[in-house]
């Protein structure tokens, strides 16, 4: 009955432990998330030499813009991905045309599966989104597959429950197991 007690206490405390863990990376994944949440709304303040601004008084006359407000500013957007992907050159090279052919520009790379893109306003009037290959507001990039989800936790849970059986199954053993009667064997003789 004592194993009995001590296994209990050992799975309790390990149970406990556990938990705490959890609450530990739930806490850091949530101080993380703040940051990047901070870092995607501060835009990084510079400007580029390879993209044209379309209030330059050489893009636009001063008429044109003072009559038309589409032609007045910019829209952002944050393109994501699941994994990195836009750590490889040859995806991010891809997704970059795929971008330019909407009109948007790379304003910076935040990691490597976060992109900030801009466009001039105007660009909606001029690209049609129906005629495009690609949504031109789509914010993921790549496969987000239920799949992966599922997989990851049927793992998990597979992690979880089979220490669990196997500890019950050990447990099982020892109270069921009948107690080995002990008979005294005769001690051998010496010959004289």
């Amino acid at each position: 009955m004592s194993e009995l007690a001590l296994l209990s206490l050992l799975a309790g405390s390990s149970g406990l432990q556990s938990v705490a863990v959890g609450l530990w990376l739930r806490s850091q994944q949530l101080q993380e998330q703040a940051l990047l949440q901070d870092e995607e709304e501060q835009l990084t303040p510079y400007d580029s030499k390879e993209t044209i601004d379309p209030m330059h008084d050489k893009a636009i006359s001063k008429e044109r813009r003072n009559s038309d407000p589409r032609l007045v500013g910019w829209e952002f957007k944050i393109l994501r991905s699941a994994q990195d992907s836009f750590r490889d050159p040859s995806a991010l090279k891809q997704v970059l045309e795929e971008e330019a052919i909407a009109g948007w520009i790379l304003l910076e790379k935040l990691d490597d599966r976060r992109l900030r893109f801009k466009r001039p306003i105007a660009m909606r009037e001029v690209l049609r989104g129906e005629l495009l290959p690609i949504d031109p507001y789509r914010t993921t990039y790549g496969q987000n597959s239920p799949w992966t989800k599922l997989t990851i936790a049927t793992i998990g849970v597979l992690v979880l429950l089979l220490p669990s059986y196997l500890g019950f199954i050990l447990i099982q053993q020892l109270l069921t197991k009948p107690a080995e009667p002990t008979t005294p064997q005769p001690l051998p003789q010496s010959r004289r």
